[in-house]
C-alpha cells in the first residue's frame, strides 16, 4: 500500500505534537530515513508544505501572500491582517508583501488556494470584456 503525502504529512504531524525541540529533530531524521528507504525522497518537500499546513491550521495561523504595486505601509498590513483575521478566525495571521509592478494598483490576497483581487490590472481586463460584447 503505498503512503499519501497527506498521510505521511500528518503521521509527522502527529508524532511531533508538542514535543520539544530535540526530540522533534531525531523524528525528522527518521522520518527522512523512512522516506529513503521507501525511494520517496522526492515527496519531502510537499509533506513538509502539508505539514505546515496542518499545523497552521490545528494553531490558527493563517498565512497570506499580499500582491502590491509597491510595499504597503504598516497601517494598510494592519488593516489586511484585521480583515484576514476576522473573515478565517485566525488566532494569528502572517502576511508576506510581494511586490508586482504589473498589477498597476490595488492589491491581491492570497489564502491557500483562495483568492481575492482587487487590483486595478484585472478591473481593467473586466472592464475590457465589458466594452468586447
Amino acid at each position: 500500500m503505498k503512503i499519501t503525502i497527506n498521510q505521511y504529512a500528518k503521521a509527522l504531524y502527529d508524532a511531533t505534537n508538542e514535543k520539544p525541540q530535540e526530540e522533534i529533530e531525531g523524528m525528522i531524521s527518521n522520518f527522512l530515513k523512512v522516506l529513503k528507504k521507501n525511494n520517496q525522497m522526492k515527496l519531502a518537500r510537499k509533506v513538509m508544505e502539508k505539514f505546515s499546513d496542518i499545523h497552521d491550521a490545528k494553531n490558527g495561523i493563517v498565512q497570506v501572500e499580499v500582491t502590491s504595486v509597491s510595499k504597503l505601509d504598516e497601517k494598510v498590513l494592519s488593516k489586511v491582517e484585521n480583515f484576514v483575521a476576522n473573515k478565517y478566525g485566525a488566532k494569528k495571521v502572517i502576511l508576506k508583501n510581494k511586490i508586482d509592478e504589473k498589477i498597476k494598483g490595488g492589491i491581491i490576497l492570497r489564502v491557500g488556494d483562495e483568492m481575492m483581487d482587487s487590483s486595478v490590472s484585472r478591473k481593467l481586463e473586466e472592464l475590457g470584456r465589458i466594452l468586447v460584447r
